[in-house]
């Protein structure tokens, strides 16, 4: 039967957890302690709370603990020690009992420890904590002499010993400076990549093209209490970070931003964190720091001496699979998208790096850099030629984006690598002629346009619109055309969110405004009329977008040359919409041509032909081509893997479409992970009701359909419909297709009635929105008509399948591959009917569409070949239906990988022909290969399992081996018992032919049991089938006369 509609996609809140946030909180038997002189000699408050809390408020945070038995929290001393140890980390822990101080860092797995405690204990505490993960170093406190320097040299993780606490912040304050400076990402532009396009890293152009717009912005002092505000919301339980804050409101003029940069660390921590995680809220926040931070080492950098050749190190750690990159990548260039901490202390960068040691998942670098400072590319700064603070004395501070060129890799031990970097002023062509294509085309009348215009392009869409409201408010009304084209791109960034009401109101009102200016501007009139077109299409309005459409065509065709890029655009936007209306060959005619100016205008890797690609896919796969719709989306994904932000929707519509091609093949688990990196995108630049995050759970819904995992399918396409009906129009075509698959789920698990309801649901949404003859109309049919095949009514389920057969030869080719389809159903439901001659004059009309117009190994050929010997079999022609059989395994064995679950349901088809002919040692074979391929292709639970154990099961019985037949009988039931509602039908059958198997074995009483319960299911089952009730009561009686079992008549009874 035909499979139900498919559903691909065409087309954030990040948390921000500041280390010194959280600080009132206070575990069970340990103590923050205020800092403030009035609190000193108070009792500290003590609060209870939970692992999780802490788990989930601790993103790569800092937290200091102090273990000591003795200590005496009233102390004055031990009041001031700790007000200095949270001035460096506001996160400080008391601790007086040892197991309940590692149970807490054990915990707490994605924080990063500081552990201070006195030599007394070390022997105790040493060998039960040295080795955790998150432990980064140990600070031993003795006020006296050490008693054994020789066992604590042992330990790595050990820092040193300190006699007074002044010491150990300024060795912590060394730590926790390095390691908010540190964890900055690396990119790799490989010296090949101008001419293989492989290497380029789209992430690194973006932020420096973010970075030159931030740098060129002129700031006023709101900027700045934007900032303030943000950090106060981030600390707003933190009176120590609090306190900080008040000081950089007060006193940011007073000192310099490298100052600030030195001596406050939450403002690297925030710059840092931003910049590592693209949080790009933070970043245009602190636009105003970055400036400054970067012209004053510009500055600096400018009066040095340019002469004096130098060496620098950074110990970084990075992850094994990007340090597999690194170790490959000799000769090429690296980058830093953030400012960069280095030192000329060779010794302090190896003992940053050495961290890595302690998880395997890691590995140290030692970035050793030759420096030549005549090469003005980035400016860097020494810290101690501008201020003398003694943790800093080693430090040069590099400026964002710069870049080296990779000249030698070289282990020092196992996990320790020494990289050799030289400054150069090397840039790659290809990405830098990316980077100047983009500038171009994100310009504007000032900076914070060009942000806004770049923000788009990143799928940043709520900052991109509030940055164009404020545009629009503080543009005067005279100038008509910039409003206009304010509003126009509120209208698409609106579109972008799903806000569909909100988008057409800003492109109507950008269109009334461009219809009132004395002299028009064509190009902006087309623009508008394309977006309002755009949207009409997603809100499903196909008749009213084609004629937005054709406005701008008639535009663009009288005012830019045939081979413009501008009709491209709206060539390859009639082509979608013909497309979606059913009009294949009209949307094949149309994509060609934007197909052929495309790649007269652009280079292979630019974003522009990257969505003509992924639309070539669709009306390639829909008219057939699959071939060329797989080709195309080859070229999609190496187009995007390059030039497109992670956010970029676009990108999550590839890997969706990635995700049918493995479906098609049978790979499900890659198409799931496919479509959940989809998912990933869209949540993270989407509202939680974008219409795009409903087809992205229809699609995952519908692999987990294919794994047999009902379920959860169901989940996903009950989770598509409630966004699809909060935020499109009630007569969508996309909620008919989400009502499609729920009806198609309901059919699977036995829910007949159900099915139905949604279907026809499906039915007369499409017939409201859909033309007469649309072939989304013909596949309803066909899934109405699977239903009542299923239950039987095989006269209503043939008026469907011709019904489907009549729209499709009106709106197809004659031998398009779709009408085999349609042949094939019919042929299906005329042999369940018994007429065999009609069934095999149906599935040889299919089979010769198939044989005109597709390729010989193709799956569908399969499909037809498996068809004919069906009617072979029911005609009792076993050499035939054997011989057919064997052209499907042909085909596939050729076209799909080996545990393609169709390769067992051929398997299985042939082992059932063997049985009939009563040859069951061959009919065992194949059975026993499609239970290997399913295995190894589906889930533990999945129903074709259940399928495979029954046939052999029965393979067995016919043998008279019962115990085996058993056996694989109750692996039948528990995947059924598992995968399938309580009264489905084919548990019935599973309880009946079990209790025939025990009753063969003269186990009675089992045998009225499973015979019972048998007859219960098929009782009160969703479709009972009155004769077979009577045949399993039948057979219960038969078992309760057996004069073994009389005394089991009240089972009996009890189903009475």
């Amino acid at each position: 039967m035909s499979s139900s509609v498919s559903v691909i996609a065409t087309s954030k809140s990040t948390n921000v957890t500041d280390d010194e946030a959280n600080t009132a909180l206070i575990l069970s038997k340990s103590d923050d302690v205020n800092t403030t002189q009035s609190n000193a000699q108070q009792h500290p408050i003590e609060i209870d709370i939970s692992f999780r809390y802490w788990s989930a408020h601790s993103m790569r945070k800092f937290i200091i603990i102090w273990l000591d038995p003795n200590m005496n929290e009233l102390n004055n001393d031990y009041q001031n020690s700790i007000s200095q140890l949270r001035q460096i980390v506001s996160s400080t822990k008391v601790f007086t009992d040892v197991e309940q101080c590692i149970d807490f860092i054990i915990e707490i797995e994605n924080a990063k420890f500081f552990l201070i405690l006195p030599e007394a204990i070390t022997k105790t505490v040493m060998p039960l904590i040295h080795d955790t993960p998150q432990l980064d170093s140990i600070y031993v406190f003795c006020l006296n002499n050490i008693k054994d320097e020789q066992w604590i040299s042992k330990w790595k993780k050990i820092k040193g010993v300190f006699s007074d606490i002044l010491s150990i912040c300024d060795q912590l304050q060394r730590n926790i400076n390095h390691y908010e400076r540190n964890g900055i990402p690396v990119y790799i532009i490989s010296t090949s990549s101008i001419t293989d396009l492989n290497e380029l890293d789209q992430t690194f152009m973006y932020s420096q093209l973010l970075t030159e717009i931030l740098l060129e912005m002129n700031y006023e002092k709101a900027t700045k209490t934007e900032f303030i505000e943000l950090c106060r919301k981030q600390n707003q339980d933190n009176k120590v970070q609090l306190h900080k804050i008040d000081d950089f409101e007060r006193n940011y003029e007073h000192h310099s931003a490298l100052w600030w940069y030195i001596n406050e660390s939450f403002i690297v921590y925030m710059l840092t964190r931003a910049l590592r995680t693209q949080n790009i809220a933070t970043i245009i926040k602190m636009g105003f720091y970055i400036k400054d931070l970067h012209r004053q080492i510009k500055q600096i950098h400018s009066a040095s001496n340019k002469n004096k050749l130098m060496t620098t190190y950074r110990g970084q750690v990075v992850a094994n699979a990007e340090f597999e990159k690194l170790k490959n990548s000799i000769g090429s260039l690296i980058a830093f998208n953030s400012f960069i901490s280095t030192t000329t202390s060779s010794v302090e960068a190896i003992l940053y790096a050495e961290s890595a040691q302690v998880d395997p998942q890691l590995m140290g670098i030692v970035f050793q850099m030759e420096i030549d400072p005549s090469i003005l590319t980035i400016p860097f700064v020494s810290l101690s030629d501008v201020y003398d603070i003694p943790f800093c004395e080693n430090e040069i501070l590099f400026s964002m984006h710069t870049v080296f060129r990779i000249n030698k890799i070289e282990q020092i031990t196992d996990y320790l690598w020494s990289v050799d970097l030289a400054l150069t002023s090397d840039t790659d062509g290809q990405l830098q002629r990316l980077a100047q294509r983009l500038r171009k085309e994100i310009e504007g009348q000032n900076q914070l346009h060009r942000l806004g215009n770049l923000l788009i392009r990143m799928g940043e869409f709520d900052k991109a619109e509030e940055i164009f409201k404020t545009l629009l408010e503080t543009t005067s009304n005279v100038d008509l055309e910039q409003v206009t084209s304010f509003y126009n791109q509120l209208g698409c960034i609106c579109k972008e969110k799903g806000n569909f009401s909100s988008a057409l109101s800003y492109h109507q009102k950008a269109q009334e405004i461009q219809q009132k200016i004395a002299v028009p501007n064509h190009s902006a009139l087309a623009n508008i009329y394309n977006n309002i077109g755009e949207v009409h299409r997603l809100m499903g309005e196909y008749s009213t977008a084609l004629l937005y459409y054709r406005k701008t065509l008639i535009i663009g065709q009288n005012f830019v040359s045939s081979d413009s890029p501008m009709l491209a655009i709206i060539y390859n936007n009639i082509s979608q919409v013909y497309n979606l209306m059913g009009d294949y060959s009209a949307a094949l005619s149309y994509l060609q041509k934007t197909l052929e100016i495309q790649e007269k205008n652009f280079p292979l890797n630019d974003s522009n032909l990257i969505a003509k690609y992924n639309n070539a896919d669709k009306s390639d796969d829909s008219i057939g081509e699959n071939s060329v719709a797989s080709l195309n989306l080859q070229k999609v994904f190496e187009i995007q893997e390059k030039v497109i932000p992670f956010k970029n929707p676009d990108l999550a519509a590839t890997y969706e479409n990635i995700a049918r091609m493995h479906y098609a093949m049978g790979e499900y688990s890659i198409a799931l992970s496919h479509h959940q990196k989809a998912f990933e995108i869209r949540q993270k630049s989407l509202t939680f009701d974008h219409p795009l995050l409903a087809i992205t759970h229809n699609n995952i819904g519908q692999v987990h359909y294919a794994m047999g995992e009902y379920s959860t399918g169901l989940v996903h396409h009950q989770r598509a419909l409630e966004i699809q009906q909060k935020s499109l129009p009630l007569n969508h075509p996309d909620l008919a297709a989400t009502h499609n698959n729920i009806g198609r789920v309901y059919d699977s698990m036995g829910n007949y009635s159900t099915a139905l309801s949604h279907l026809q649901k499906t039915l007369e949404i499409q017939e409201e929105s859909l033309p007469p003859h649309h072939p989304d109309l013909a596949t309803t049919y066909e899934n109405i008509g699977r239903v009542h095949y299923a239950m039987r009514e095989y006269s209503i389920a043939l008026s469907l399948h011709q019904k489907a057969l009549e729209i499709r030869q009106k709106s197809l080719m004659s031998d398009h591959p779709v009408l085999a389809i349609t042949h094939n159903n019919i042929g299906q439901v005329h042999y369940a009917m018994g007429e065999y001659s009609t069934a095999l004059l149906h599935h040889q009309r299919a089979l010769e569409i198939q044989q005109k117009s597709l390729p010989s190994s193709h799956p569908d050929l399969a499909m037809t070949y498996n068809n004919i010997g069906e009617i072979y079999v029911g005609m009792i022609d076993y050499s035939n239906a054997i011989l057919y059989y064997k052209r499907t395994l042909k085909i596939q064995q050729v076209a799909f990988p080996s545990n393609h679950p169709l390769l067992a349901i051929t398997y299985s088809n042939i082992g059932r022909v063997h049985e009939l002919r009563e040859h069951y040692s061959d009919a065992l074979f194949n059975y026993e290969n499609a239970l290997k391929i399913r295995k190894k292709a589906l889930p533990p639970n999945h129903p074709s399992l259940a399928t495979t154990y029954n046939s052999i099961a029965e393979m067995y019985r016919l043998t008279g081996d019962y115990s085996s037949s058993l056996l694989y009988h109750e692996h039948t039931l528990e995947i059924q018992t598992k995968s399938l509602p309580p009264n489905h039908l084919s548990l019935a059958e599973s309880h009946h032919q079990i209790a025939v198997i025990l009753k063969g074995l003269h186990r009675y009483s089992e045998a009225a049991e499973h015979a019972s319960r048998g007859l219960n299911i098929m009782r009160h089952s969703l479709e009972p089938q009155q004769s077979q009730v009577e045949k399993y009561q039948k057979y219960l009686d038969e078992i309760l006369l057996i004069p073994e079992c009389s005394k089991l008549t009240m089972v009996k009874n009890i189903n009475e």
